[in-house]
């Protein structure tokens, strides 16, 4: 796991750390609260949500220490770090005037002293808001996103090594293809598999298979793949089992629109020279679902094709949205015409 480290020495006045990877930003608080606290919650003021009272805030803030070098104040998911989507680190400043709570979280980096630890866990940030600025001029900004599958896959190896069992990269691999590289999920599987092997020294194949749970990506290439063989059956059997699984079918519908639409970005931006790992990086895809979605182009879907499909897919959801086409039965129908 690639992560951003803090040591007791290098403790800063402010952090901002903000992304997907929720595992990551507890990491990161846990460390900060041991190395500043020290288990003494006299130290410790926590705020969480989007309706904090940031005077509050500002009182802890600017409270001293008691009977330590340093107090640690954490807000989390405060939501006052959002911007546009397009936001990007170089565009201009927003020209819009900061409500109460922006201006009040200013003058409080304005008034933070250095006995303070102050540090803020987001789900996004935009770059070019003045929280955001500042932050970065007084303290330390780090994004928490997710990692590659080499990077996932290292650290599992290691937890299982630790943990006493052998276990193969390919098996590593089928475990991230199965369940995603979202560090929490994986946690589950790391301590589902341990259970279910036992005393057993190996992880094989057949246990990631037993115990670990698809998401609902995956199954969506699982169908695209058999569609491509125009394997009907499997086709319909993927979809059966999605319904089992109470996923909607306008959800697996949207799930169909996205990949395929994955297929077609895959293939403009192949084209234009990128490498499969920065292809991954620009769309914010798992590298195995931008390595299926190279092999499902070769072998049997064309750009031309793909965007046929989701002209179609676009029509069948407005005619089930309209009324004029039942939910389930309409994404059937679609299903079995895109694999004949």
């Amino acid at each position: 796991m690639s992560t951003f480290k803090i040591t007791k020495d290098n403790i800063a006045n402010v952090y901002l750390f903000y992304g997907e990877e929720n595992y990551k930003k507890r990491l990161y608080r846990d460390s900060l609260r041991k190395l500043i606290t020290a288990g003494n919650d006299m130290n410790y003021s926590y705020f969480e949500g989007n309706s904090i009272n940031f005077t509050d805030v500002y009182d802890s803030v600017v409270t001293l220490p008691f009977f330590a070098e340093k107090r640690l104040v954490v807000v989390e998911n405060s939501g006052k770090f959002k911007g546009k989507a397009k936001d990007e680190e170089n565009s201009e400043p927003e020209d819009v005037k900061e409500n109460g709570a922006e201006s009040l979280l200013l003058k409080i980096l304005s008034d933070l002293p250095a006995s303070t630890c102050l540090a803020f866990f987001e789900e996004s940030a935009a770059k070019n808001k003045k929280l955001f600025k500042q932050i970065k001029e007084k303290g330390v900004v780090v994004e928490c996103s997710g990692d590659t599958d080499g990077d996932v896959i290292t650290w599992l190896a290691k937890g299982f090594a630790q943990a006493g069992k052998k276990v193969s990269r390919s098996v590593l691999q089928l475990l991230v293809d199965r369940v995603g590289t979202d560090y929490d999920k994986l946690r589950r599987e790391y301590e589902k598999l341990l259970g279910y092997v036992g005393d057993s020294p190996e992880i094989r194949a057949e246990d990631v298979l037993a115990i670990s749970s698809v998401d609902v990506e995956s199954k969506i290439f699982e169908m695209l793949g058999a569609m491509g063989r125009k394997d009907v059956r499997k086709v319909l059997d993927k979809y059966n089992d999605l319904l089992v699984n109470r996923e909607h079918p306008l959800y697996i519908l949207a799930m169909l629109r996205i990949q395929f639409r994955t297929l077609l970005e895959t293939a403009e931006l192949r084209n234009k020279g990128y490498t499969t790992e920065e292809v991954a990086r620009i769309l914010k895809k798992r590298d195995f679902v931008i390595r299926n979605a190279e092999g499902y182009l070769r072998g049997w879907f064309k750009m031309k094709g793909v965007r046929d499909i989701l002209e179609e897919i676009s029509e069948v959801d407005k005619r089930i949205k309209t009324g004029d086409l039942n939910e389930q039965t309409g994404v059937e129908m679609l299903l079995i015409k895109f694999s004949t």
